[in-house]
């Protein structure tokens, strides 16, 4: 028996093949991207893959490279492009991308980037804990990374295996008449564990930076670059609760708190409560 397709469905299905040749696959539509990141897809069949941003010039990108999850729709696996781009040398906000394929447009989307100050930053160092990610058994450490100009992920870690992320978080003394805000940052630097206090007066409209290094739950800190010299011991007691305790401040003239002098610093969502 001899079977009879509408044109309409011989056209679908040959349109859906021709779809299914290539695709550009980074940066998706309207995708955040920041720092040296790459831009990358496939085709089954080109002479020449070109890249353009904004209305800038095209580029070529290199094209051929094994992608052995092309082989169903292409019938062979050197079909894969990809290039590395630094998305900082952009300015931050949405952004405009276009493939051309043997100098035919085949793709057109936006994305966003959000950059620093300067396209390539130098000196940087920094880190932060992710909590239960990439699932509730697991703790992340993201690192500043200055050739990727990005943060990475180095180490994986037990969920609740190191305090550090309990540390990150803005706090205000329990009970206290004054209006003093502490915003705190926990991380590694020079791959040691590392608390960063932030110490605003609001009534004075002053601020004081201190930082020292972590041990289990307790860090010392202090502030070597101020008229005043003072140090504090930060201990977590629990998730909503780190106690604060003078262990000196000079000259005495000019400190209103005394060695010895203990604070309870309160999570700032759980004051009032």
């Amino acid at each position: 028996m001899r079977y009879r397709y509408p044109l309409a469905l011989i056209l679908m299905l040959s349109t859906s093949l021709t779809q299914a040749k290539g695709a550009l696959e980074n940066p998706k539509p309207d995708d955040p991207v920041s720092g040296i990141g790459t831009i990358y897809g496939w085709n089954c069949d080109a002479q020449t893959i070109e890249i353009q941003i904004d209305n800038g010039n095209r580029f070529a990108i290199p094209y051929g490279s094994a992608r052995g999850d092309t082989q169903k729709p292409c019938g062979d696996k050197d079909n894969g492009f990809v290039t590395q781009y630094n998305f900082g040398l952009l300015s931050n906000g949405e952004h405009r991308i276009r493939l051309y394929v043997d100098g035919t447009k085949e793709q057109d989307r936006n994305f966003r980037v959000t950059r620093l100050a300067e396209p390539y930053m130098r000196g940087l160092e920094g880190s932060s804990v992710v909590t239960e990610f990439p699932d509730k058994d697991h703790d992340i450490t993201l690192t500043w990374s200055e050739s990727t100009q990005n943060f990475q992920i180095t180490s994986i870690e037990p969920t609740g295996s190191h305090p550090l992320a309990g540390f990150n978080g803005l706090w205000r003394v329990k009970n206290s008449a004054g209006n003093v805000l502490f915003q705190t940052s926990a991380g590694y630097r020079n791959n040691d564990p590392w608390l960063t206090l932030s110490m605003l007066d609001m009534d004075f409209n002053s601020l004081q930076i201190y930082s020292g290094l972590l041990e289990g739950r307790t860090a010392v800190i202090d502030d070597e670059y101020s008229s005043v010299d003072a140090a504090f011991e930060m201990k977590l007691l629990n998730n909503d609760e780190m106690r604060m305790t003078v262990l000196h401040c000079a000259p005495v003239s000019s400190c209103n708190i005394h060695t010895g002098d203990e604070f309870t610093l309160l999570r700032k969502e759980t004051v009032g409560q």
